[in-house]
């Protein structure tokens, strides 16, 4: 009996005490709202990024439109392609004379060019192969094409920034720039952003243009200030130049029907019998399609060293002889293979004016950034969350 009595005290003590070490624990412990607002995921999300350094980019394919008889551009886009290390498959160009005149769309505008429908049945060639091949994703660029030779670091930046716009910043997803879009506009001549959404702005970033050396936009620049070395992504609603873009599968689908197979009333609330490119802004602006663009643009262009005449197949040209020339990237991949090929661990920017005009490739990393939002006239631009890599 007295025995009983005694062990009972021990335990009653025992559990006084451990229910002191979790109490302080407790208190101790910092507690979810106690935390600051920056993201970042679990390590499952970061690394699914690491999917944009493969063969592919982060899709499943990359095809590049060339007319079969530009076997230079070919050649540009091979090599280059081979020193950045990614994989590019082909979609021929159309040639107008190929074409038989019942393929047209009955509402194609007929005041443009026979080379602005060829170059539009080409891009509508890689929509069908998307979907006949089952893609989940794939990027298409256009031949003339240059990028920087951060090219995968800069889309794991872009990638960063539109998974959070998309709210997928700390999930798993089947694609590394998440699951709900259909365009990604990655090289373009002029973007809309959507001002009633959020938007992210990614700074120091070394391979950003000064705004005087930026491409030609056709478009009026985003409606914010953005600091220097600053890339910002956002939601579009309308862009032009489909120099280089990222269509999912769903995309490649509802694009397929809607300047092909069947456009039905989209025909009119769009006027989609246009320029491959311009019917594609359209359909961002209209929301038939959910799409996303870096702003400036990640890639840019070249022109071999010859006659202007060498660079367009669709809009003729002169014949004034020109060096060589890249536009609107930092660290050019077409002009420097050669200091690539020949060993050399550092790169030489496109402009005198760079704030690094030589620079090794391997010391630049991703960068994070915050999702902003712009408020009323008196509130001006406000900060959502950060979100690091």
């Amino acid at each position: 009996m007295i025995l009983n009595t005694v062990l009972q005290k021990r335990s009653v003590r025992r559990l006084l005490y451990i229910s002191g070490v979790i109490a302080i624990l407790l208190l101790l412990w910092p507690l979810p709202y106690t935390q600051t607002t920056v993201r970042k995921g679990p390590e499952s999300s970061r690394d699914h990024l690491q999917a944009i350094k493969n063969e592919t980019l982060g899709v499943q394919k990359i095809f590049a439109i060339n007319l079969p008889s530009r076997l230079d551009k070919r050649d540009n886009l091979v090599l280059g392609s081979s020193i950045s290390d990614f994989h590019i498959d082909w979609i021929d160009g159309v040639n107008p004379e190929e074409l038989n005149p019942k393929s047209f769309p009955y509402n194609w505008n007929r005041d443009h060019k026979p080379t602005e429908y060829a170059a539009r049945r080409a891009h509508m060639n890689g929509m069908q192969r998307i979907v006949s091949e089952r893609l989940g994703s794939a990027i298409i660029m256009e031949d003339d094409v240059d990028w920087d030779v951060t090219i995968k670091t800069q889309l794991q930046s872009f990638a960063l920034a539109v998974r959070a716009l998309q709210g997928a910043d700390q999930k798993a997803t089947a694609s590394p720039y998440g699951d709900d879009w259909d365009i990604l506009w990655l090289g373009h001549c002029g973007v809309q952003c959507q001002t009633d959404v959020p938007f992210f702005l990614s700074p120091h970033d070394p391979s950003v243009l000064p705004p005087h050396h930026f491409l030609p936009y056709w478009r009026d620049p985003p409606p914010i200030e953005i600091p220097s070395h600053t890339r910002l992504a956002c939601t579009i609603s309308d862009a032009v130049c489909s120099i280089v873009y990222a269509v999912s599968y769903r995309g490649a689908q509802k694009i397929l029907s809607a300047l092909s197979v069947n456009p039905g009333d989209l025909a009119q609330k769009i006027d989609i019998g246009a320029q491959f490119d311009v019917s594609l802004g359209r359909m961002c602006g209209n929301g038939y399609l959910q799409c996303f663009a870096a702003f400036p643009s990640l890639t840019g262009g070249y022109h071999a060293a010859g006659p202007s005449s060498k660079a367009s197949d669709i809009h003729d040209e002169n014949e004034d002889i020109h060096p060589a020339s890249s536009h609107g990237v930092m660290y050019s991949t077409m002009l420097n293979i050669n200091r690539i090929l020949s060993g050399d661990n550092t790169v030489v920017a496109n402009w005198e004016d760079a704030a690094i005009p030589t620079v090794n490739p391997a010391n630049i990393s991703m960068v994070g950034g915050a999702m902003h939002m712009l408020g009323g006239e008196e509130e001006g631009m406000y900060t959502l969350a950060a979100v690091n890599p």
